[in-house]
C-alpha cells in the first residue's frame, strides 16, 4: 500500500466555480477533485504548485489524502516552504478551462501531467523548470501558448502543437535541451523572438505553412530537418551544420565572424516566406565535397522524395549521387529498417543486377527479414521481366 500524505488544498470560489490557489505539503501523486463544496473545479491559480526548492523524491510513490480550505486571496510567488515528497504526477479534472502563470513552476520532479480537454492557453511560465516533464500531450482547443510556458523543460523531448494555436509567447522552449522535434501550426500567425533558443537537439520542425522560418532557425547552427507546406506542395530540407568563431582584426579593433561549414551558406536560402530552391540545389557540389556521406545521403533522398521546385537536371544530379553510393545507401536504410526508401530506390530504378544480391546479403546477416522478402521480390520479379523480354526478341 502507497504512504499517505496529509495534503491541504486552498481554494477561492467564485459563480463560475473553485479556483485551486495553493497547496500546503505535498505527495508523489495527486488527483485534484471535479467539484470542491459542491461547486465545479475551473481554474488553477498562478503559483498554486510552484515551489522555490521542490522536495526529494520518495523512494515509494505516495499518495495525497486531500482537505479543503477556502481562501480571498492568490498567490503571487512559489512556496518556499513544504512537507511531504516531489510531485511527480498530477491528475486534472477536465472541468479546468484555465491555469493561470506558473503554476507549476518549479515542479521539477513533475513527469507527466494529462491536460485537460477544455484549456484554451498555456500561461506564462507554466511549467518554467519542470525538467524531468517528458510526456506532455496538449489539447486540441489550445489557442496560445505564453512566454517561457516550458522554459527549462529539460527532459521534454517531442511537443504536437495543435492546429488552433495562434500565437506562441517570446522564449516559449528556451532551454528545452532534450527537444528533437516540433511543429508550427499554419494557424500559428503571431511568434515571438527566441522561442527555439538552446534547443541543442532539435532536429526536426515541421512548418504548417513558409513563414517565420529564417527567423525562428536563426538560433540554430546544427544540422536541421525542415518540412514545409505550401499550398501546392510539402517539401524536405536537409539544412547542414555550421560552427562560427570571432576573430580579433587587431589593428582595426574590430572582430569578425569565421564560419566552418556549409550549413551557414545552406540558410541562406531559408527566408521567412519563401525559400530559395535554386540556390539550395546549386551548393549540393559544395556538400558532396565537404560534409559526412551520411548528411549527403539524407539531404538527396530527401530532396528526391518531397521533390518541390526541383528541376530535372537536378533531380538527375541527385539521382546519379545516389546511384553511385547505392551499397551504402541500401545499407543505411537496412540499418534503420526504412523499407519506405528500399521501396522508392525501386521506383527511382536504382537497384542492379550487381548489387541487389549484396543488398540482400547484408539484410539476411542483419536479420531483416521484411526487408529481404521485398528484395527477393523484387529479383524474382525482374528476372521474370527479363526472361519475358529475351523471349520476346
Amino acid at each position: 500500500m502507497k504512504p499517505i500524505k496529509q495534503v491541504i488544498l486552498y481554494y477561492k470560489p467564485s459563480d463560475e466555480g473553485v479556483t485551486i490557489t495553493g497547496i500546503s505539503s505535498r505527495a508523489s501523486q495527486l488527483h485534484i477533485p471535479e467539484t470542491i463544496e459542491g461547486k465545479p473545479v475551473t481554474a488553477i491559480g498562478a503559483f498554486a504548485f510552484a515551489i522555490e526548492e521542490e522536495l526529494p523524491k520518495a523512494e515509494e510513490d505516495s499518495t495525497a489524502e486531500l482537505s479543503f480550505v477556502e481562501e480571498n486571496k492568490e498567490r503571487t510567488a512559489p512556496a518556499q516552504k513544504e512537507e511531504g515528497d516531489a510531485i511527480v504526477r498530477i491528475t486534472l479534472p477536465d472541468t479546468i478551462r484555465h491555469i493561470g502563470a506558473n503554476a507549476f513552476g518549479g515542479c521539477n520532479a513533475l513527469r507527466t501531467l494529462p491536460l485537460p480537454a477544455l484549456l484554451e492557453e498555456i500561461s506564462p511560465y507554466t511549467f518554467s523548470g519542470c525538467s524531468s516533464l517528458e510526456v506532455l500531450t496538449l489539447p486540441q482547443n489550445l489557442k496560445g501558448i505564453g512566454a517561457y510556458a516550458f522554459y527549462g523543460c529539460a527532459s521534454l523531448k517531442t511537443l504536437r502543437i495543435p492546429e488552433e494555436v495562434a500565437f506562441l509567447g517570446k522564449y516559449a522552449f528556451y532551454n528545452c535541451r532534450a527537444l528533437t522535434k516540433i511543429n508550427i501550426p499554419k494557424n500559428t500567425v503571431q511568434l515571438e523572438t527566441g522561442l527555439f533558443l538552446n534547443c541543442d537537439n532539435l532536429y526536426e520542425i515541421h512548418f504548417g505553412q513558409c513563414r517565420h522560418v529564417s527567423d525562428l532557425i536563426a538560433v540554430l547552427n546544427h544540422a536541421l530537418l525542415l518540412t514545409i507546406d505550401f499550398p501546392d506542395g510539402r517539401v524536405k530540407l536537409l539544412i547542414p551544420d555550421f560552427q562560427y568563431e570571432y576573430i580579433e582584426d587587431t589593428p582595426a579593433r574590430q572582430f569578425h565572424q569565421v564560419n566552418y561549414g556549409t550549413g551557414h551558406l545552406f540558410r541562406q536560402c531559408i527566408r521567412n516566406s519563401d525559400i530559395d530552391f535554386r540556390r539550395y540545389d546549386e551548393l549540393f557540389y559544395l556538400t558532396r565535397r565537404e560534409d559526412v556521406a551520411v548528411l549527403v545521403l539524407l539531404l538527396a533522398v530527401y530532396r528526391l522524395s518531397y521533390p518541390y521546385r526541383l528541376p530535372e537536371n537536378r533531380r538527375e544530379t541527385y539521382l546519379s549521387y545516389v546511384r553511385e553510393h547505392l551499397l551504402f545507401a541500401g545499407e543505411y536504410y537496412i540499418q534503420k529498417e526504412n523499407l519506405k526508401v528500399l521501396r522508392r530506390f525501386a521506383q527511382w530504378g536504382l537497384y542492379t543486377q550487381e548489387a541487389l544480391p549484396k543488398l540482400m546479403e547484408f539484410a539476411q546477416k542483419k536479420k531483416k527479414t521484411e526487408i529481404l522478402s521485398f528484395f527477393m521480390d523484387y529479383q524474382h520479379r525482374h528476372s521474370a521481366s527479363a526472361v519475358k523480354k529475351s523471349f520476346d526478341l
